[in-house]
């Protein structure tokens, strides 16, 4: 996994999991919508409580390149492959998707291991997002 150490932006409270997207200042700050799928760049490896000067830098774990990451997602049994979108600021939801390379879907990352009970808690391989343009929004 390849980390960069990455300045928020604004007095923002930063957890470790939070998925983390660029700003148009060039900084970072925590996703919460499936919106903002093409500016995600990463995982928050530290946390900075909202108390901690702009600008203040967070290691932050790159996403793509088979990168993968234990997340929250919605309470289901999940198969390899299957497709999920930001709901949350730690937060996947499952989302049904034909084909990831033609349509636009906000999708982030795909099932990494199969699941065989219902749980909140799922292995999730991102795609290469930010820099490597292989997530697509919606148009």
């Amino acid at each position: 996994m390849v980390d960069r150490w990455i300045a928020k932006t604004g007095t923002i409270a930063v957890e470790q999991s939070d998925m983390m997207k660029f700003t148009s200042s060039g900084k970072i700050t925590p996703c919460s919508a499936s919106g903002d799928s093409t500016a995600l760049v990463g995982i928050a490896l530290g946390a900075s409580p909202a108390t901690d000067r702009t600008a203040t830098k967070i290691r932050v774990g790159l996403i793509g390149n088979g990168t993968v990451f234990e997340m929250l997602c919605n309470s289901a049994t999940h198969t390899y492959g299957v497709a999920f979108v930001i709901t949350g600021v730690q937060t996947l939801t499952a989302k049904t998707v034909v084909n990831l390379n033609i349509t636009s879907t906000n999708v982030v990352a795909i099932c990494a291991q199969d699941m065989t009970a219902a749980g909140t808690l799922v292995l999730a391989e991102f795609l290469p997002g930010r820099f490597a343009g292989q997530i697509s929004s919606t148009a």
